[in-house]
């Protein structure tokens, strides 16, 4: 099952409580089970902070509905080309 996370241009991801985390627990992560949810909760905190720089990752879900696989998630994610990483423009 494939979920979405928000990550920011630092490489810390959003948390359950919308403050930015290092991810090193996956219980405490954002996670969205659509990329429209991720993509609407990116809007609202572009909103609030407009200088905020943050795309949405999809991974792989554990057995729990957890991201899995964080940091092979974001490696891929940062060392893939443009066309397919998920970067909104927002």
């Amino acid at each position: 099952m494939k979920i979405f996370i928000i990550k920011s241009h630092d490489g810390s991801l959003l948390g359950k409580d919308l403050c930015w985390i290092d991810g090193a627990n996956a219980n405490l992560l954002f996670s969205a089970p659509h990329r429209d949810i991720a993509l609407n909760q990116l809007i609202e905190l572009n909103a609030k902070d407009i200088n905020l720089r943050a795309q949405i990752i999809q991974c792989d879900a554990d057995k729990e509905g957890r991201p899995a696989l964080l940091t092979d998630a974001t490696v891929i994610a940062s060392n893939a080309a443009p066309d397919t990483v998920q970067v909104s423009a927002a």
